[in-house]
Order: structure tokens, then sequence, then C-alpha cells
């Protein structure tokens, strides 16, 4: 089922990409794929070094995804207007606003949906009766998974280092693995179990 809703985002994304022209368009699914691709890899980065406590450790991955995609997402175009669309606007045929940037249109739309497909998979979210029947699991989402792999994979390819041996394949992997090495927040400590102490035996 989260393959229809993301054909859905993505038919969405078509009509505000016609709208908005195929250089506009573009401009925003570059700064879409980098975003995500910068929160995939430093979600585990941003995890370690900010580490939560509590019942909120559950849910940390998740909300780093959305920190670091949110944040990286909102500088990305908000340069892209001052610099970019904000200055000048670049005419193109008519075929080009209609059919490029509505094919970019609805790559954007699914890789959105997807990403939010993927941080609901690393909660425990993921594991209710109510997101298996929806079809938010991740085995029902190969296609959105395999999406944001090979967006990934292009800027990977400009901006990835050889030396790391990292690929978006092993950041996905590692992602979609965190929600079985969060320990449950809910169990109580050892201690809680153990019988009080009265006094100092004898």
């Amino acid at each position: 089922m989260i393959f229809w809703m993301a054909i859905l985002a993505g038919a969405l994304f078509v009509w505000l990409a016609v709208r908005l022209g195929f250089y506009e368009t573009w401009v925003l699914l570059f700064n879409i794929v980098v975003s995500i691709y910068v929160s995939v890899f430093l979600t585990p980065i941003l995890a370690e070094f900010a580490p939560a406590s509590g019942g909120a450790s559950s849910y940390h991955t998740a909300l780093c995804l959305i920190v670091l995609a949110g944040g990286c997402f909102a500088l990305l175009q908000g340069l892209s207007f001052v610099f970019l669309t904000g200055q000048f606007h670049i005419p193109f045929p008519r075929v080009f606003d209609v059919v490029f940037s509505g094919m970019l249109g609805f790559v954007a739309g699914f890789l959105v949906l997807s990403f939010a497909a993927l941080v609901l998979t690393t909660t425990p979210l993921a594991s209710h009766k109510i997101v298996g029947v929806l079809g938010l699991g991740q085995q029902s989402q190969p296609a959105n998974l395999v999406c944001i792999t090979r967006c990934c994979d292009v800027i990977h390819f400009f901006a990835g280092s050889d030396d790391s041996g990292d690929t978006p394949r092993d950041a996905l992997r590692r992602l979609l693995q965190v929600n079985t090495a969060h320990p449950d927040s809910r169990r109580k400590p050892p201690e809680a179990n153990e019988p009080p102490v009265s006094g100092k035996g004898g």
C-alpha cells in the first residue's frame, strides 16, 4: 500500500511541478535528494553524538533523520532561492515545463513519501499490527527503498569517499536494523526487581 501512496504523492507533486516549471522543479528535486542523502549518512553520527535517554531512545533515530533532512532541505532551499531561483528564471520550451518537470515532480513526491515511510520503519511503531495492515512495514516497501538508494547513489558518486567503503545501501541497512537494537524502554531496571536491603548484615 505504501507504494501506491507514494504514487499518489508523486501525482500531487506533478501538479506542483508543472506550476513551478522545469528549472525550479529540478532545483527542488536536487535539494530533496541531497537532504535525504545527508540524513541517511549522518544520522548514526548524530545519534551517537547526542544520545537520548528514557522512552525517547526508541524514537531517537527517527528524530535525527527528520532533523537532518528538514534542516538540510531548509538550508539548501533558502540558498537556492537567494542565489538561483529568486534571482533569475530560465525559460524552457513548454514541453519541458509540462512533461519533464512533471516527471521530476513525480520522482520528488515519490521520494518524500518513501523517506517518510523509512523514518516510520526505524521506530517501534513499525511492529504494530495497524502498520502492517496499511503496508508501511519494511517488507512492504522494497520499491520505495530502491528509489531512495538509487537517488542517493547519484549523490554518492560525486560526494562519496572510497576510503569509507560505505554505500547508500549499507547506510539504509543500518537504519533499518536500528529498531531491533534499541532496548525496551518500558523494561524495569534490574535493581527494581531486587528486594530492598533493610540494613547491614551481621
